[in-house]
């Protein structure tokens, strides 16, 4: 395959992917996705940072696979892809879930970044959380591409992404407990 036809599968997922968009601007109803344990987990702006990190690692990987990965193993990459994100997809239309986004009232950089990122990320999309998708999709075709300690690597790597990653959204009020929980133990043993 060369690298014209993976950039077009690459560019491809991503369009997927930015149907995201529209749907948190424009879905209305649905239920708020929380449990009574979402109230007790402390509001923290900082945690703002590695949320932008992940982004960038996301794009860093995307950009790596279709550079460097197995041919077979990246068509595989981007069809599972593909297909989570249309399933994702599929749910937040059917499905509409939200997270009530809480006044923050400081004045320090962290807020004032988490308060730029709610005003453009609206509250839909709740569940499944794309975050933790995303992060088990690259966790899980990494340790295929690199088996010999990769299963090791990825494995722990996964673990510990997916505790900052899911830890983070909670922290930021961007998803609650039951879509957090729902990615945790989806993949827990793959």
């Amino acid at each position: 395959m060369n690298h014209l036809k993976r950039v077009i599968w690459c560019a491809l997922v991503f369009g997927i992917q930015a149907l995201y968009v529209p749907l948190n601007h424009f879905l209305k109803g649905g239920m708020e996705f929380k449990t009574a344990f979402d109230d007790f987990v402390p509001l923290w702006p900082i945690w703002v940072v590695p949320y932008m990190l992940i982004c960038g690692w996301w794009l860093a990987a995307s950009i790596w696979a279709v550079w460097r990965m197995e041919e077979r193993l990246y068509e595989a990459f981007f069809i599972a892809s593909a297909l989570v994100s249309v399933t994702a997809l599929t749910i937040f239309t059917v499905f509409p879930t939200y997270v009530v986004r809480p006044f923050l009232p400081g004045t320090d950089w962290p807020t004032h970044l988490l308060n730029g990122i709610y005003a453009r990320d609206h509250m839909y999309n709740a569940f499944p959380s794309g975050h933790v998708y995303i992060t088990t999709l690259i966790a899980l075709f990494w340790s295929r591409w690199f088996p010999i300690g990769g299963l090791v690597l990825a494995w722990f790597g996964y673990r510990i992404g997916l505790w900052c990653v899911t830890d983070n959204l909670l922290a930021r009020r961007q998803t609650m407990k039951p879509s957090e929980l729902y990615g945790r133990g989806s993949f827990s043993d793959k």
